[in-house]
C-alpha cells in the first residue's frame, strides 16, 4: 500500500488517471499548508490538491492517523463511505456535488474535483458575504438526498441494505459524543483563559437537568432514528458556495439517521453567525442589522423549503403505501421542525463548550464580545433545548431568537458589559 505525499501524489494520479499533460506543469498542495478560509478548518484528512491548470483535482486517503493529533480512532474504511454517498448524492443532485474520477481500495484513496474555484461558504459569512440561492440549494440537497434513500421511496430489502452499508459505526461515534455529552472544559475554544465566572455560568447550563434531559433524548434520536442517508457533518466549511452555485463536499460521517439531523446541523451556523454578529464589528449598524436579517431569513428559508422539497418528492415518488394518507406531509415536516431546533441547539451547545475551534465566535477578537456573544448562544441553547418538543412553527422559534437577543442586550447594557 502506497503512503501518498506531496513527492508522490502526481505520479500517483498519473498512474490512475490519464488527465494531466506529460510535460505540462503540475502544481501540488496538502490541506492545512494554506489559510482557513482557503482549506477550511478541518483536523482528520491528509488531502491534496493536484492541478495542471485545465484540471484541478482532490486526492484524499484514509490513514489511521488523524492530521491533527488527538485521542481519534479512525476507520480505514471511510474513504469507501465517502464515495459511496457521495456517488449516490451525485446521482440524485448532481449539480452540488464535486465529479467523481476514482476510488482505489488497495490504497484507500479516492479523487474528486477540487471545487475550489467557489469559496468555503463559512469564511466568507464571516466577512458578510451572503448566498442568495444557498438556503433553497441546501434545502433541495437534503431533501432530494433523504426521499430517494429512505424507506418513503425505496424497496424494503435496498433499505435495509443501504442502513447496514452505511453504519459507519467508528465514525458516527465522534458525533455521538461531541454533539451530546460535551460539557465545559477550562479553556476557551481558541486557548484563551476563560473567565472563572463564564466557566460557572456555562457548567450550571450544562448540568441544568433540562438541558440533560433534552440532550439524552435527541442522542437516542440520533443514536436508533435511521430514516435515510444523512451528511451528519453539514456545516458551512463543508459548503463550496458562490452567488449562484454550491458544492456539498466531506461525507466521510455520512450514515443512515434523523431526517432532520442535517438541517439542525446547517442551520446551526447561521444561529452561531446571527449570534456572532450581534457583538462582532460591522462597518455600520445597517450592515450588521442586514447580515442578522439574512441569517434569520437562511434559518426560515432552509426549513421552509426543505418541506416544499421533500412534500414535492412525496407526491411524486413514495411508496403507494404512503399515498394520499392524510396529515401525513404535516405530520413530517411538524417533527422535523421539532427535531432540527433540538438536533442544532445540542450542537452549538457541546461546540461552545469542546476544545474544538468554532470559527463563527473566534472570529471576534474583543474578548468580552466574545463572550457575550457566546453567552447568548448558550441561553438561547437552553430555550432551544428546553421547548424544541413543543415548538410549532417555523416562525415561533424565530421570534424566540429575537426575544432572548433582546432581553440579553438590556441586561449586559444594564451591567454595562
Amino acid at each position: 500500500m502506497i503512503t501518498l505525499s506531496k513527492e508522490n501524489v502526481v505520479d500517483y494520479v498519473k498512474s490512475r488517471l490519464d488527465f494531466f499533460n506529460p510535460d505540462g506543469d503540475i502544481k501540488v498542495s496538502a490541506i492545512g499548508e494554506g489559510s482557513v478560509e482557503e482549506d477550511g478548518d478541518g483536523f482528520i484528512n491528509f488531502v491534496y490538491r493536484v492541478s495542471d491548470g485545465e484540471h484541478h483535482l482532490i486526492v484524499k486517503q484514509s490513514t489511521l492517523e488523524a492530521r491533527s493529533k488527538g485521542s481519534f480512532t479512525l476507520d480505514l474504511n471511510r474513504y469507501k463511505l465517502e464515495y459511496d454517498a457521495m456517488k449516490i448524492c451525485a446521482a440524485i443532485v448532481p449539480d452540488l456535488i464535486p465529479k467523481l474520477y476514482d476510488c482505489d481500495e488497495e490504497n484507500r484513496v479516492f479523487i474528486t474535483e477540487d471545487v475550489s474555484y467557489l469559496r468555503i461558504s463559512r469564511f466568507q459569512l464571516l466577512k458578510g458575504v451572503t448566498y442568495p440561492k444557498l438556503a433553497d440549494q441546501i434545502a433541495r440537497y437534503m431533501a432530494a438526498t433523504q426521499f430517494y434513500t429512505s424507506e418513503y421511496y425505496l424497496d424494503t430489502k435496498c433499505f435495509r441494505d443501504l442502513s447496514v452499508h452505511f453504519m459507519n459505526t467508528t465514525m458516527r461515534k465522534i458525533m455521538e459524543v461531541g454533539m451530546f455529552l460535551t460539557s465545559v472544559t477550562p479553556e476557551d475554544t481558541v486557548g484563551r483563559p476563560l473567565d472563572p465566572e463564564f466557566i460557572t455560568f456555562s457548567k450550571r447550563i450544562c448540568a441544568d437537568p433540562a438541558v440533560l434531559l433534552a440532550r439524552q433524548k435527541l442522542r437516542h434520536l440520533f443514536m436508533s432514528k435511521g430514516e435515510c442517508l444523512i451528511h451528519c457533518d453539514l456545516h458551512t466549511s463543508n459548503i463550496f458556495a458562490s452567488q449562484t452555485e454550491a458544492k456539498v463536499i466531506d461525507m466521510e460521517y455520512s450514515f443512515f439517521g434523523p431526517f432532520a439531523y442535517d438541517m439542525g446541523y446547517f442551520t446551526a451556523n447561521f444561529i452561531a453567525q446571527y449570534a456572532a454578529a450581534a457583538f462582532r464589528p460591522f462597518e455600520t449598524e445597517g450592515a450588521r442589522k442586514e447580515f442578522k436579517a439574512y441569517c434569520l431569513f437562511m434559518i426560515r428559508e432552509t426549513y421552509v423549503k426543505y418541506c416544499e422539497y421533500f412534500t414535492q418528492y412525496c407526491k411524486e415518488d413514495c411508496k403507494p403505501e404512503y399515498q394520499n394518507i392524510p396529515g401525513l406531509a404535516e405530520d413530517f415536516c411538524l417533527t422535523a421542525l421539532r427535531e432540527f431546533i433540538g438536533f442544532a441547539a445540542s450542537a452549538m451547545l457541546g461546540r461552545i463548550c469542546d476544545l474544538i475551534p468554532y470559527p463563527d465566535y473566534d472570529d471576534i477578537d474583543d474578548y468580552v464580545q466574545r463572550h457575550n456573544a457566546k453567552c447568548f448562544s448558550i441561553i438561547l441553547n437552553r430555550e432551544m433545548l428546553v421547548k424544541w418538543e413543543s415548538y410549532n412553527s417555523i416562525d415561533e422559534f424565530i421570534q424566540d431568537i429575537l426575544t432572548i437577543e433582546e432581553i440579553y442586550c438590556r441586561n449586559i447594557k444594564d451591567l454595562k458589559l
